[in-house]
């Protein structure tokens, strides 16, 4: 009896959902919606920007790695972009459009940057005009302390955590660094094509963005608006926020087909934007494997 009204409420739940679903598809199909592929990508030539300090290099320029970028860029291909964009800052345009300029006219030798390999040689094989830069300068949480607040806070907040908590953290940020040393590792060990279908993977994108919520992030008591953690990491969402903003502006809903390049780290927000929007039908990796 118990079972059958469980299967029965299953069923009508999923009735439920798949009606909500067809509303939803009802009173937004007249809305026009472009395809965007956003690909999150590692860095070529590492800046060495990240926490993460890379201990393993890929030769973008070796026999080897030219063929598979020319696989991995046949791939994208398929997904014909109208418009590619890179992570490249939106007020240094003038700069992206003179070096593609200078490249499509053969005046320009590619550096082993992301950018250039993929963006710049993606543009030329579509026949494109112009790189769009999207790249944005974060905004930070504009605080009322002093330097020597901020580490009398930290130093308050770490000796009320206790060392058990504090243990757990330091447990936490260790696993996740030993996981991308991993990652760097295998870069080396695989085709491009494949460790961008690990870095573009769903559950890797779900996961790394769990880094950004441990250790200092727990920081705060949420009395008298006491969110020190929280405030610390506007930074990194007022970014991608900002990058995203970009995406919409160089996008013709219902015209174009957007390609944007970015360091795989921005893709937990950009992604949960990109499916949010109703400017942007998000198109996968894989799916574009599968076609």
């Amino acid at each position: 009896m118990y079972i059958r009204i469980i299967i029965v409420t299953i069923c009508l739940l999923g009735q439920t959902v798949f009606s909500q679903k067809k509303l939803i598809e009802e009173h937004f199909k007249e809305i026009k919606t472009s395809d965007v592929f956003i690909l999150g990508s590692f860095h070529f030539a590492n800046p060495g920007l990240d926490t993460y300090k890379q201990k393993h290099s890929v030769n973008i320029f070796s026999e080897k790695k030219q063929e598979e970028l020319k696989e991995l860029l046949k791939t994208i291909k398929k997904f014909a972009p109208t418009k590619i964009a890179v992570e490249w800052r939106a007020s240094k345009q003038k700069k992206l459009d003179s070096l593609y300029n200078a490249y499509l006219k053969g005046n320009f030798k590619l550096k082993s940057n992301e950018v250039y390999q993929i963006g710049f040689r993606l543009g030329k094989l579509l026949g494109h005009k112009k790189i769009y830069a999207i790249d944005a300068s974060a905004r930070n949480f504009k605080s009322d302390l002093t330097e020597k607040e901020h580490k009398e806070k930290q130093a308050y907040f770490i000796n009320k955590a206790g060392g058990k908590m504090l243990k757990r953290e330091m447990n936490i940020d260790n696993t996740y660094f030993s996981l991308y040393e991993k990652e760097d590792k295998l870069k080396t060990e695989v085709s491009l094509l494949d460790f961008f279908r690990v870095l573009n993977n769903k559950d890797v994108v779900n996961q790394s963005h769990g880094h950004y919520l441990i250790g200092d992030f727990k920081m705060g008591e949420g009395e008298k608006n006491n969110y020190y953690g929280a405030d610390k990491a506007i930074w990194w969402y007022s970014r991608n926020l900002r990058i995203f903003q970009n995406m919409l502006n160089i996008n013709t809903p219902g015209e174009d087909k957007v390609f944007v390049l970015i360091g795989a780290g921005h893709l937990p927000i950009l992604n949960f934007l990109a499916n949010a929007s109703v400017d942007f039908n998000m198109t996968t990796l894989e799916q574009i494997i599968n076609q």
